[in-house]
């Protein structure tokens, strides 16, 4: 019984240990380094696509014009029908005032002017009669002389008289406050029955009824980051989403850039004012909003992922790394491809969804195979961004590119050689 159970175990082991042989052989199936097992080459093919570079930023609705809505006059509210959100229109009661002394003043005003009125009738009549008798010589000088003036008193007490009586009217109007523009209420801030002090007498500026904004277009202010700001030009279409409409999205145009940056929590931003239309009035002041600003874009262009792509300096690590390992003859490839000239280089724009240019390239590398020998290729880019480049030139559709990947330990162990080549270098010197 002992024998069954060592002979069961000894050929589960032996099979157990097949197994894991089997599956080690299979799981290789990349190109291997010879030497290390530490290099893996791997074509890749190009192809054509849309590209678009763009910057992203957070920032909240603003109105354009916010109206504080005051009352010239002073006195206790009566009536005041309006509440927040609500649409109103130009001329819509937004608040009225109680009457009672200004209606009665109004009365006094039309009662005297209408005596003075009546009073320069009869001095006029007066005075037509004194002309008749003063010719007649039936009246004196001096009678005559004070007809004339009291008859000019009469009209100079009809025109104070109609003075007093359009200050009333003024006043009483005043009372009664209307909404100056079309828009949405965004606040009120007093009830009927309290007491509002007047906007130009009070030395405080007086109280302020509601505050109401015209919502049909609102502006949206993005903070960008400094990093992204030299990419932001004036006329640039933008895309936002406001937390409360996670799935619409509404187009603004860049209308205003900030020339003075704004340092919070040691982040230096540029507020960026973006014109938005809003004729639904579903974005509120003060609504939450991501924003993303279209910088450039190309449509059907040759694409490369970035991961293809390497700097002159990479190059000449590569070289380095691929020389040891028997892969790629370095001498040849230096000789032919990484003393280019580069013409075409220049700086690019950077910003958080990559580089942007008109017209302007980078000069980068990329290894390509041409039958059965990898080559290094210069190759000029124009748009780029996180994940990919656009090609310009150096490349073709029909190009097989080859992704070279090192291993972190046969970088370090290629960095520490070069390191211990410069040591002895400089101990013989």
């Amino acid at each position: 019984m002992k024998k069954k159970l060592i002979y069961g175990f000894l050929a589960f082991v032996t099979l157990a240990v097949l197994y894991f042989l089997f599956i080690a052989g299979n799981n290789n199936s990349e190109i291997p380094d010879t030497a290390s097992n530490a290099i893996v080459i791997r074509p890749m093919n190009l192809k054509r696509g849309d590209l678009n570079i763009s910057v992203s930023a957070t920032g909240s609705v603003t109105p354009i014009n916010v109206i504080e809505i005051k009352s010239k006059a002073s006195g206790i509210v009566e009536k005041i029908p309006i509440e927040a959100s609500d649409p109103v229109r130009v001329g819509q009661l937004i608040a009225k005032l109680d009457q009672t002394d200004t209606r009665n003043a109004f009365e006094q005003a039309l009662a005297d002017s209408q005596l003075a009125a009546a009073v320069l009738i009869q001095q006029e009549n007066n005075w037509k009669r004194a002309q008749d008798l003063f010719a007649k010589t039936l009246l004196s000088q001096q009678d005559y002389d004070q007809t004339f003036v009291t008859y000019v008193g009469s009209k100079s007490s009809l025109i104070k008289a109609q003075a007093n009586l359009l200050l009333a009217r003024q006043k009483l109007a005043e009372t009664i406050v209307l909404s100056p523009i079309n828009g949405l209420v965004l606040s009120r801030n007093v009830s009927a029955g309290q007491i509002v002090s007047s906007a130009v007498s009070n030395a405080g500026g007086g109280t302020a009824i509601a505050r109401i904004a015209n919502m049909d277009e609102v502006y949206v202010i993005a903070a960008v980051d400094e990093v992204d700001i030299g990419s932001v030009q004036i006329g640039l279409t933008a895309h936002i989403i406001a937390d409360a409409y996670p799935r619409e999205t509404f187009t603004g145009k860049v209308i205003r850039v900030a020339a003075q940056s704004t340092v919070l929590q040691n982040v230096t931003t540029f507020d960026v004012v973006i014109l938005v239309p809003n004729k639904a009035n579903k974005l509120k002041a003060g609504m939450n909003t991501t924003i993303t600003i279209d910088i450039a874009g190309r449509d059907n262009i040759l694409l490369i992922s970035n991961e293809l792509l390497r700097t002159k300096n990479d190059v000449e690590n590569d070289l380095r790394v691929l020389k040891s390992a028997g892969i790629i003859m370095p001498e040849r490839l230096r000789d032919q491809d990484t003393n280019s000239t580069g013409r075409g280089k220049s700086k690019q724009k950077k910003s958080s969804g990559g580089e942007a240019s008109g017209a302007a390239s980078q000069l980068k590398f990329a290894v390509v195979q041409e039958g059965s020998e990898l080559r290094l290729r210069p190759v000029h880019i124009g748009l780029s961004n996180f994940d990919e480049s656009e090609v310009l030139s150096g490349l073709s559709d029909s190009t097989k590119v080859v992704l070279v990947q090192f291993s972190q330990a046969r970088q370090e162990s290629e960095r520490f050689k070069e390191r211990l080549k410069e040591r002895s270098g400089g101990i013989g010197r």
